[in-house]
């Protein structure tokens, strides 16, 4: 299942559904963030609830994690620096975690890895 809420005033975008344009093809859009949940010893979680903030905006954007614990948000606006944008994740009976991302390199997808802890 695939819930998502918006508090953003830029287009974002994330799972199958999208909020603004939606055009894989935007030159305004930054980097797309690809994302895996999964507990300690590499299963993946499904359902686990993502959180992407953008401090420096005030913004947030909440998703939930796919049936393979994989998320997707594609590409903030480009005045948002990608350092700038923090993902945490969550899941009942978990710890909450901050994902693990590779550095920007231009546009090229940003990989984001959450690792929860069984409480």
């Amino acid at each position: 299942a695939f819930a998502a809420t918006l508090a953003l005033a830029l287009p974002a975008y994330a799972g199958g559904g999208g909020f603004g344009a939606d055009d894989d093809d935007d030159a305004n859009a930054g980097p797309p963030f690809l994302g895996l949940v999964q507990d300690e010893s590499g299963a993946n979680l499904v359902d686990a609830r993502i959180t992407v903030t953008i401090a420096s905006m005030n913004s947030t954007l909440v998703l939930r994690s796919d049936s393979v614990g994989h998320f997707f948000v594609r590409g903030f606006d480009k005045s948002v620096d990608p350092n700038d944008v923090k993902i945490t994740c969550s899941k009942e009976s978990y710890a909450d975690a901050t994902a693990t991302t590779t550095p920007p390199a231009g546009n090229a997808p940003i990989q984001a890895i959450c690792v929860l802890k069984k409480q």
